[in-house]
């Protein structure tokens, strides 16, 4: 894909293909909340006619695809703006594409723990992408650092890069199209505490931190990051005279809360916390904001 091909992709889809959508959609433009700063009211303009955009709260910045790209991502010169276009649209799109970019099938089914090789980890904050799929699942930045990184990994000749946490041996990493890890293994973050929180997946930690207005750390935590960990998991689990368990609300996550509770006494389920959601990230961005109504 060469720069003139770049600009031809529509610019209101590589925004909704990153989880950017828009506020509204009328007479050939789009209104989204800018993808590369804060604000309150939507003041970023997509006109899908000319594709181009204007961002009125950034003293009328704006551009073709490329410039927005190279605006979200200020570590980037116009190859790299050009692959990041590539990677999150598809080579084969069109100005009118509206395909969702994936990790293909033949890249899901190699990607073995083997396949999966770490590029390079960054402090998140770096990648813009990355700080709007946080935003897309409801967590801020400032909740997310002390647990995740910015991971860029490859499988196969093909580069990606996602919100990843440190497990036990290697990374657990996702982004809005894939999630798979380096290596299989929990995550353990011990603030020295008596009392353990047990979640399914490192989302379930951060919401649950979002939830508790990042109030001061009081407990000790432990992803699993897939049920198979669970046994691997349990030297950990007798150590702690409270266990609050956070698991997902479907069968596999019910059946593994109720072995846990009976297994061990300390266990207590929360399961209830969360209904009728099935995890705790659905039941902040689908129960509590509707709630507090945002």
């Amino acid at each position: 894909m060469n720069a003139k091909e770049s600009n031809s992709i529509s610019i209101s889809s590589y925004l909704m293909n990153l989880g950017i959508k828009p506020t509204k959609i009328s007479n050939g433009y789009c209104l989204f909340h800018s993808p590369y700063r804060i604000e309150k009211t939507p003041s970023f303009k997509v006109c899908n006619i000319k594709n181009l955009w204007v961002d009125y709260g950034d003293n009328n910045a704006g551009g073709s695809l490329i410039d927005l790209v190279l605006k979200m991502n200020p570590g980037f010169g116009v190859f790299d703006a050009i692959e990041d276009i590539a990677r999150v649209v598809g080579n084969s799109a069109t100005s009118h594409s509206n395909s969702i970019p994936k990790h293909t099938k033949q890249d899901i089914e190699s990607a073995t723990e083997s396949r999966v090789k770490i590029l390079g980890i960054k402090e998140l904050g770096h990648n813009l992408s990355l700080a709007s799929y946080l935003n897309y699942r409801g967590i801020g930045l400032e909740t997310a650092k002390p647990f995740c990184k910015e991971v860029y990994y490859s499988i196969d000749d093909k580069r990606y890069f996602g919100i990843g946490n440190q497990n036990k041996d290697g990374w657990n990493i996702r982004n809005k199209y894939w999630k798979g890890c380096s290596a299989q293994g929990y995550s353990y973050f011990n603030n020295r505490s008596d009392q353990l929180c047990v979640f399914e997946g490192i989302f379930d930690l951060l919401s649950y931190r979002e939830i508790q207005n990042n109030n001061r750390i009081k407990e000790d935590y432990l992803v699993l990051n897939s049920l198979v960990n669970i046994n691997k998991a349990i030297p950990i689990l007798k150590k702690y005279e409270h266990v609050d368990l956070f698991l997902d609300q479907d069968k596999a996550g019910k059946n593994a809360s109720k072995n846990l509770t009976e297994t061990f006494p300390q266990c207590l389920d929360q399961g209830n916390s969360i209904y009728p959601f099935k995890d705790l990230n659905e039941y902040l961005i689908l129960g509590l904001r509707k709630r507090v109504g945002r």
